[in-house]
C-alpha cells in the first residue's frame, strides 16, 4: 500500500512536471512569435515583454475563474446544473464580471504598450495574439491525428 503511495505521487509529479514543461514550451514559442511577428527590435522587446508578461498573467487568471465558472454550470457527466434564480443570476454577474476585467485589461494593455513603443506596431498585437493561437490549435489538431 505504501509502495502504491509512492507510485501514484511520483506520476502525479512527473503529469505536474510535464504539464508545466509543456507551458514553458508554448511561453518561449509565443515570445518568439510575437517578437517576430510585430517585428520588434531588441530595444522595443525589452520594454514589450514585462508589461505583456503582467496582462498575460492577469489574463490567464480570468481564464482559469471562466473555468471554475463553466464547472459549476455543468455536472461533471457534461450535464446542465439545476440553478435558482438567485444562484444563476450570480453567475451571470459573475461572468460579466470576467467579460468587464478582460475589456480593461485590453484596453490599459494598448494603452501602456503605446506609451513606450510605436502605436504602429502595436496596433497589430491583437491579430498577432489570434494569429499564434490559430497556429497553436492546428499544431495540436496535427498532432492528435
Amino acid at each position: 500500500m505504501k509502495n502504491l503511495i509512492i507510485i501514484m505521487g511520483l506520476l502525479l509529479g512527473f503529469a505536474t512536471y510535464a504539464q508545466n514543461d509543456r507551458h514553458d514550451r508554448i511561453k518561449a514559442l509565443k515570445v518568439s512569435f510575437l517578437t517576430e511577428e510585430l517585428e520588434l527590435t531588441p530595444a522595443e522587446a525589452e520594454k514589450f515583454w514585462p508589461i505583456y508578461n503582467i496582462y498575460d498573467k492577469k489574463m490567464d487568471d480570468l481564464r482559469n475563474r471562466e473555468r471554475e465558472l463553466f464547472k459549476q454550470k455543468y455536472g461533471s457527466a457534461g450535464a446542465k446544473n439545476n440553478f435558482s434564480e438567485a444562484e444563476a443570476n450570480k453567475l451571470i454577474t459573475e461572468y460579466n464580471d470576467i467579460i468587464e476585467k478582460r475589456y480593461n485589461l485590453d484596453s490599459s494593455l494598448m494603452s501602456d504598450l503605446t506609451k513606450k513603443l510605436p502605436a504602429a506596431k502595436m496596433v497589430f498585437l491583437p491579430e498577432v495574439e489570434h494569429k499564434f493561437g490559430k497556429k497553436l490549435w492546428e499544431e495540436y489538431r496535427k498532432r492528435k491525428k
